[in-house]
């Protein structure tokens, strides 16, 4: 009898550590998904365009942009802080200016001849800084597998922020990566920028395609050189472009541009949301 209860208490010890190191093995699977910061695709993207750490390595870049479409040229000087987000777009005919989370222009609110001031002021810049702005803060990451795109197969991941990031938190970006090269092919998503979305529910909003065209390699990093736009039909670029991106003269610095360069002048206004 004695030998007989002694074995049900071991049994029953025995129980009780199997449901802890079961416990814990889930714990820790939790853990260790949680600490994965992208999806293997994505990581794979941000190594062959020059690493995320090359890229923080960096306090500031400037480049030249133009920005074609059937209603306009825009050409400018950008120059961003690349820790603070801090921008200066410059002109001949127009400034803008970001810090602190507002935006400034002058001469007035029309400057851009109908596009959004705080629009512009970060979207190309955005464009340019493809994947690795990916990684920002508040960026979410899933892998959607593999979809095909013209005839070749392209490692998918999406791209999704958490409340209260930057002007339109609604936003998803979908980027398609070259399985050979791991470097972006295009990236296609929806515009949900105030101004521009005017209360349409997001299953409304038009799907549109950036195609990463030409790449050019700066201080180490893989960034855009050409990316032309398009209408996208869920599984394929349509028409001809909508416009087109280039950037030229690109230079990144170590050390981050004087905030008072993006200080709002005296003759300046306000950019609302």
């Amino acid at each position: 009898m004695q030998t007989f209860r002694l074995l049900r208490a071991d049994d029953f010890s025995l129980c009780k550590w199997m449901n802890f190191l079961r416990l814990g093995l889930l714990v820790a699977a939790l853990l260790l998904s949680l600490a994965q910061p992208a999806p293997a695709q994505l990581e794979r993207a941000l190594g062959a365009h020059g690493g995320l750490a090359k890229w923080r390595s960096f306090a500031g870049v400037e480049y030249d942009l133009t920005w074609k479409s059937a209603k306009r040229t825009l050409a400018d000087h950008q120059l961003f802080d690349l820790h603070s987000r801090a921008g200066l777009i410059t002109s001949e005919k127009y400034t803008l200016g970001t810090s602190g989370g507002k935006v400034w222009i002058k001469p007035g609110l029309d400057a851009l001849a109908g596009t959004p001031p705080r629009f512009y002021m970060t979207t190309p810049f955005y464009f340019f800084g493809m994947p690795f702005v990916f990684a920002d803060a508040g960026a979410k990451e899933e892998s959607l597998g593999k979809k095909t795109f013209r005839g070749q197969e392209y490692d998918v991941v999406k791209i999704t922020y958490a409340k209260g990031t930057g002007d339109s938190p609604d936003d998803f970006y979908v980027a398609y990566i070259d399985p050979a090269t791991a470097h972006l092919k295009l990236v296609y998503y929806i515009v949900t920028y105030p101004a521009i979305r005017k209360d349409r529910p997001v299953a409304e909003l038009e799907p549109h395609a950036i195609v990463f065209e030409e790449w050019q390699t700066v201080d180490g990093l893989l960034v855009p050189k050409v990316a032309p736009f398009y209408n996208w039909t869920g599984s394929d670029i349509e028409g001809e472009p909508l416009g087109r991106l280039e950037f030229s003269a690109v230079k990144f610095t170590t050390e981050a541009p004087a905030p008072a360069k993006f200080q709002k002048p005296a003759d300046a206004v306000e950019a609302p949301l």
